[in-house]
């Protein structure tokens, strides 16, 4: 299962290569795709810990916008290392308000993050005043060549040692695997389940900063529909939206997946129409695939 989204990356990238050689295999479309693919990957990477964990959160694109306007607004005023202070925190705060009204409060996380959603967007609105702010220094560079790949590097041996190397990785599969037996054995079930959000949050926010410097410019519709891409790219990179195992590095994958489909189909001249439904098919057999219909009476 851990080698299949390789397995469709990889024939993807053959098959594109057959067709349209001349214009998709060339160094510069490669280049784009892996920085088109950074700001979903890097979403992604946190939001795997609240899929592995066995819950979802529907409002990483509104707090990404939400940080990345908080932290270009910062920047104009107190440099790029105060604005990517502030995005940051403001994006680990938003997960933290989810985690503790799901975990603390029991209210379930998909309702959670759809509120969230709304009220991050609103905000990022209101933040703006309806505005956009120009991003610069560090804080720019952090969207280009190669600032955007030193980012997106430590983001993946971040939270790959978090998940692999941690007694908190294990006790967030652990969650996801089995909530009650994990609670019986002193797993701090609660806790765990405030850190992911506080952590898909954290990352969120990090991906909405490496957006504003990849626009240029901090923007309120920034971000717009991550909420679905980012949970495409973590399924399609084999993590079951039941939770209990995942990757990271295959969430990878799954964000780049998602940006050769979409370039491959604009290449070929595929109506953007049949491009939507194109990807909704492909999301859907992959969450056929990696179903795990042993625990699909368990709801969470």
């Amino acid at each position: 299962m851990r080698l299949l989204p390789l397995a469709g990356l990889f024939g993807l990238v053959v098959f594109y290569t057959a067709i349209a050689g001349d214009r998709f295999m060339t160094s510069s479309n490669m280049a784009n795709l892996i920085q088109q693919a950074s700001v979903v990957a890097i979403i992604g990477f946190g939001l795997t810990f609240v899929v592995v964990s066995g819950s979802i959160d529907l409002s990483v694109g509104s707090v990404a916008a939400l940080a990345g306007m908080s932290g270009g607004l910062v920047a104009v005023d107190h440099g790029s290392a105060a604005g990517i202070a502030a995005g940051i925190a403001i994006g680990g705060l938003c997960g933290a308000v989810n985690g503790v009204l799901f975990a603390v409060f029991k209210v379930p996380s998909f309702i959670v993050t759809l509120g969230m959603l709304s009220v991050a967007r609103g905000l990022t609105i209101v933040v703006s005043g309806t505005q956009s702010a120009q991003v610069d220094g560090t804080l720019g560079a952090m969207g280009t060549t190669p600032g955007i790949y030193i980012v997106l590097g430590a983001a993946l041996i971040i939270t790959t040692a978090l998940m692999n190397q941690t007694v908190f990785g294990r006790h967030t599969r652990s969650i996801g695997g089995e909530e009650r037996v994990s609670g019986l054995s002193g797993v701090p079930v609660t806790r765990v389940k405030v850190m992911v959000f506080v952590v898909c949050g954290l990352m969120a926010g990090l991906g909405g900063l490496v957006l504003d410097g990849q626009l240029g410019v901090a923007t309120a519709q920034a971000a717009t529909g991550f909420e679905l891409t980012a949970i495409a790219a973590v399924v399609l990179g084999g993590t079951p939206l039941t939770g209990g195992i995942g990757n990271i590095w295959n969430t990878a994958v799954g964000a780049l997946i998602i940006v050769v489909l979409n370039n491959g189909l604009v290449i070929l001249g595929v109506a953007p129409e049949i491009q939507q439904i194109i990807q909704g098919a492909i999301l859907v057999l992959a969450v056929f695939v990696a179903l795990d219909r042993s625990k699909i009476g368990v709801i969470k």
